[in-house]
């Protein structure tokens, strides 16, 4: 599930229940509670407040539907001209479900920096944090030109407030990290200590989709380090995150494709098969693993050569 924010987790905190109900039961309570109260007075003066409760929810809770569903109060509570930080509040949420779609990235860092400029740079403010984290992520995928150098210059904003919310810290940290990785460094240090700062954070959400992410990206730094034990530890951190809660696709292809990297004949050729009989999968993830592929079969070829 998806972190909610102060006022939407405090709500949830206190939905009670016997035995001790679970966080989605305690979620899905507030969700029927209050949009039972919006229709029953729809038009009340802090109507577009409640949807923006309800739609908070829907991405804390993350099932079928949801985002789509939390997409549509985002734009209905916009169409209402709400107060300013309500509106910062919606552009950064809506922006949020726009990650996974690259038609969408201009538009989405558009709706970020609008809610910046209202939000005036009070990291310590969990929205304000929540942006800089979203559009860094938006950037750090759109990559044209000075979106890089903008994110981590966002994120080095973020990091430096002491009271910035731990889970967009993490979240800022480890895109910088993987901003790092991607201009090819040949000392890894500073990345992979980014990447450990990151896990750290986010520690107390095993589950949560970039606690994962920082452990794929710490393996596929350890297989490039090749120091010694380095192919054992991101064989441990590769399966930790194949074998995890949620079915994140993308972090399970990544991580069997690490696997296959480090892995003998057939076991890797499995893994690939593997990814490559996945459906859904970004296409650069689907080149990576042919190309692994490809890498094997190149390496059969010679195996045999020198026989």
């Amino acid at each position: 599930m998806g972190i909610l924010s102060p006022v939407m987790s405090y709500v949830v905190d206190k939905e009670l229940g016997f035995p001790i109900p679970s966080e989605k039961e305690k979620i899905n309570k507030a969700i029927k509670r209050y949009r039972y109260i919006l229709s029953q007075h729809p038009d009340r003066a802090d109507a577009p407040e409640i949807m923006f409760g309800i739609a908070d929810l829907l991405v804390g809770r993350n099932e079928s539907g949801d985002y789509a569903e939390a997409t549509k109060i985002y734009d209905s509570i916009l169409h209402r001209n709400p107060p300013e930080y309500l509106k910062a509040r919606a552009l950064v949420g809506k922006s949020e479900l726009m990650i996974g779609s690259p038609a969408h990235f201009n538009d989405a860092i558009s709706l970020c920096e609008k809610a910046r400029h209202i939000l005036n740079k009070d990291y310590s403010d969990f929205f304000a944090a929540k942006t800089v984290a979203v559009e860094s992520e938006l950037r750090l995928s759109r990559h044209e030109k000075g979106d890089w150098e903008k994110a981590v210059k966002l994120i080095g904003e973020l990091v430096r407030e002491k009271h910035a919310n731990w889970y967009f810290k993490g979240r800022a940290i480890l895109t910088k990290a993987e901003i790092l990785l991607y201009k090819k460094p040949q000392d890894l240090r500073t990345p992979l200590k980014l990447i450990d700062e990151s896990i750290k954070q986010l520690h107390s959400r095993p589950d949560d989709y970039f606690t994962n992410k920082g452990k794929v990206l710490k393996a596929e730094i350890l297989i490039r380090r090749e120091i010694k034990g380095d192919f054992e530890r991101a064989e441990k951190l590769l399966v930790e995150v194949v074998k995890m809660k949620f079915a994140y696709k993308d972090l399970i292809a990544r991580a069997k494709i690490g696997l296959a990297d480090i892995a003998n004949h057939p076991r890797a050729t499995k893994l690939i098969s593997e990814v490559l009989q996945m459906e859904g999968l970004d296409p650069y993830l689907v080149e990576k693993a042919r190309n692994a592929e490809q890498t094997m079969k190149e390496r059969k070829r010679k195996r045999k050569k020198d026989e």
